[in-house]
């Protein structure tokens, strides 16, 4: 289950934004949700991987893994909004410091995203994970294909890819809404006469022979 844009604006407004924890639990959402990377990602992230005038960032995935993230806009002011406020770092320190000066851990960040999501009244259960979830899933409804969104999401298999392809009974509905039949409808209706049919010819009688 993925969430919804309605439900994903409510959970990115949710943390305050006039306290540099705030701030940074904002850009936390925000990443999680404009990446797809996953919580441990996330939390290994640090200073000198966020290259915020190139658009990027480095993340070191399963298996130590490495490869490089863009970020759009939003993604971008999100981040720089809290690297600005906070304090100044070290290039291998971790990027989200926690209030004792010390790099969140990936149960921390679990912790944050669960908090804000009751804090936004989404009744389902959300995680750093149901984000990636939503991230690609949102991608494939924007028509993104399946081999950019395994390289965004950092997987080595197509298959592990293949299970965010969801089709739904509204995706059915939209793809027939769009079909070009819609634009013939009315020419079909043109060439029917006005007079009644019968439904069917009666068959001719034999003859006896």
């Amino acid at each position: 289950m993925f969430l919804s844009i309605e439900e994903v604006e409510r959970l990115l407004e949710a943390p305050p934004t006039d306290t540099v924890l705030g701030l940074r639990d904002r850009a936390i959402l925000v990443l999680l949700y404009g990446t797809g990377i996953r919580a441990s990602e996330c939390s290994g992230l640090r200073e000198e991987d966020v290259d915020l005038d190139q658009r990027v960032i480095r993340v070191r995935g399963k298996g130590g893994h490495e490869r490089t993230v863009p970020l759009n806009h939003k993604v971008v002011a999100a981040l720089q909004g809290y690297r600005q406020r906070r304090s100044v770092l070290a290039p291998r320190e971790c990027f989200f410091q926690s209030r004792r000066d010390r790099g969140m851990s990936r149960g921390v960040i679990y912790e944050r995203v669960k908090t804000y999501a009751r804090g936004a009244h989404i009744p389902k259960c959300v995680s750093p994970h149901r984000l990636r979830h939503t991230f690609a899933t949102h991608l494939v409804k924007a028509g993104a294909d399946v081999v950019t969104i395994r390289d965004l999401l950092g997987h080595r298999l197509i298959t592990s890819t293949q299970i965010y392809f969801h089709v739904t009974a509204q995706d059915l509905r939209e793809a027939v809404d769009v079909h070009p039949i819609k634009d013939l409808a009315g020419f079909v209706n043109d060439l029917l006469p006005a007079m009644k049919l019968p439904f069917q010819h009666a068959p001719a009688r034999r003859r006896a022979g």
